[in-house]
């Protein structure tokens, strides 16, 4: 089923909790505060294990100590850009300010303790702030779709962040503010069949909604995760009022069809958000979708 992401309900509804207007996908908020929202001065800090965080790796990892045991940490539900992407370096000062030789609390809310690379994943509190959220309301991460207790609240953050443009959403993150109008307009997340199987009809479709051509040489369609890349080959021009649809597949280009060619399907069926940014890393446009599960 293709989906018109200006017509799913979740980004609306995200919007409007989290700035009382509704702000369709793709949307250029005017004259942005560069603040972060309010957020309330009363942190109840959850049970869990005391440490001190030694080093910051970068915006949303860590190494921390727990009664003489060192250990590595990765924030639950949020992911920052990393150290050599736009806004990396910022992400990774943000949470040195926040919390490098400073006593957290780590709390594992009922996820798996370890991930992939064998990190403990926790929310982590300070005594007058939960960092993750602190992280993601000012700009400097995204929230993950991953099913974990804060997601709701995280992903509300997320939303008023970058409706107010803040952190990594900001039109200067990376480039100037003389920015193209190519904005995503369409996603198939949940083909027919497997998704495995059919990579090829699962896409996101991306417009030139501008006046004149754009060289997307370079820029970047990715995921809410730190390894899903679609890079746009050197020379890939999109004249003004067309489209092009990146599929998930291997195939053959052809003139309004790219072929991703993923090892695997890409758009969770839970939720995901689909990021689109510049060669330098500035996010042009994003929109997030809630899955069917």
């Amino acid at each position: 089923m293709k989906r018109h992401l200006w017509a799913l309900a979740a980004l609306s509804l995200t919007a409007a909790a989290c700035t009382g207007t509704a702000t369709p996908p793709g949307t250029t908020v005017a004259g942005p505060a560069r603040t972060a929202p309010a957020t309330s001065v009363t942190v109840v800090v959850p049970a869990g294990d005391e440490a001190v965080v030694t080093r910051v790796f970068d915006g949303d990892s860590f190494e921390a100590e727990i009664d003489g045991r060192e250990v590595e940490v990765r924030m639950l539900g949020i992911n920052a850009p990393e150290r050599d992407e736009c806004h990396g370096d910022v992400a990774r000062g943000r949470l040195r300010d926040l919390i490098e030789d400073a006593s957290v609390t780590l709390v594992d809310d009922g996820e798996d303790t370890d991930d992939r690379f064998g990190r403990l994943l926790r929310s982590v509190y300070t005594t007058d702030s939960f960092v993750n959220a602190t992280m993601v309301a000012e700009g400097h991460a995204l929230a993950l779709q991953s099913g974990d207790p804060q997601e709701s609240r995280l992903v509300e953050l997320s939303a008023a962040a970058y409706d107010a443009q803040l952190g990594m959403w900001a039109p200067d993150a990376c480039d100037d503010t003389n920015l193209p109008d190519i904005r995503i307009v369409e996603i198939e997340y949940d083909p027919p069949g497997r998704d495995f199987e059919n990579k090829t009809e699962e896409w996101v479709v991306v417009r030139n909604i501008g006046e004149t051509p754009v060289d997307l040489g370079g820029w970047i369609i990715r995921d809410e995760s730190s390894t899903h890349r679609y890079e746009f080959p050197a020379g890939e021009n999109l004249p003004a009022g067309d489209e092009l649809r990146i599929r998930t597949g291997c195939g053959d280009d052809r003139r309004s069809d790219r072929y991703w060619c993923a090892d695997d399907a890409v758009w969770s069926n839970g939720g995901d958000t689909v990021i689109l940014q510049t060669a330098a890393g500035t996010v042009i446009d994003r929109a997030l979708y809630e899955g069917d599960f």
